[in-house]
């Protein structure tokens, strides 16, 4: 319920809140991936791939929903998923953190060091999204 009512909005990226916010996001979503941008609200680099999420989520909407959460205003799992560099973007799957699947890898995270691109984006939450599918049956 939660992410289909979020998905009214205006922006194609959903901004969660509180822990609640989270776990709800979470736990509502079965088929797609939950792709998770943790950072700061307002810092440039956040801002960066917030822009490259929104562009590339109209390409994604059947294998991914990207939402952000500022852990400034929820810092609850800054200390669990080790959230310390300026941005982290973490892939979600059945409410699990998924292995992403990148062009020359399996990264267990996406941090400020990786160089994203749209298409880039777009290959891994493809490429992520068909992989956990494939391990589900």
């Amino acid at each position: 319920f939660f992410i289909k009512s979020a998905m009214k909005t205006d922006s194609p990226v959903v901004g969660l809140s509180s822990a609640s916010d989270v776990d709800q996001a979470l736990m509502n979503e079965s088929d797609r991936l939950v792709v998770i941008r943790w950072g700061r609200n307002g810092d440039p680099m956040c801002n960066q791939i917030d822009k490259l999420l929104e562009s590339a989520a109209s390409q994604c909407i059947n294998s991914a929903i990207f939402c952000t959460v500022d852990i400034k205003e929820v810092p609850d799992f800054v200390i669990e998923y080790k959230l310390y560099d300026p941005y982290v973007l973490l892939f979600f799957h059945r409410r699990k953190i998924v292995r992403v699947q990148t062009s020359s890898s399996e990264e267990t995270y996406i941090d400020s060091l990786y160089p994203l691109t749209k298409k880039s984006l777009y290959a891994m939450v493809e490429a992520t999204h068909k992989s956990v599918c494939i391990k589900q049956k």
